[in-house]
């Protein structure tokens, strides 16, 4: 494993622990679907997607930091496939039930899946 400076180890640990605080957002704006909290849960979610753009700018960085691992680099490049989907919202957005199943069903799902296996490959770097 690479050397990191320390500029570079706080930048993978913050993205590290912005991966969980976006996980936590979904995890109110699903539960808000039982309670009813659409207003606030719609705002974390813009909050959410506004996030996925700062994780996608971010990402080039995180690649040339990366320059030596691979497989972590191919992992960070799928996200990719989280912005294909959260662009898919559009087509859901004015329809209650199907909004709320594409944030359950799809949404959510596929940011979760790369996020943790992103952090499975990332955490040898941000933990000692």
């Amino acid at each position: 494993m690479q050397t990191l400076t320390a500029d570079q180890y706080n930048l993978l640990a913050f993205y590290y622990q912005f991966l969980n605080t976006i996980e936590e957002g979904f995890d109110y704006v699903i539960e808000s679907f039982q309670s009813l909290h659409f207003d606030e849960s719609r705002l974390i979610l813009i909050d959410i997607i506004t996030a996925f753009y700062h994780i996608d700018s971010s990402n080039p960085v995180l690649l040339a930091i990366l320059e030596e691992n691979n497989d972590l680099r191919k992992e960070i490049m799928k996200f990719d496939s989280v912005i294909e989907t959260v662009e898919r919202i559009e087509l859901v957005v004015l329809l209650p039930h199907e909004y709320e199943l594409f944030i359950k069903n799809e949404l959510s799902p596929a940011f979760l899946v790369w996020k943790e296996s992103v952090q499975m490959k990332l955490k040898d770097y941000v933990t000692h």
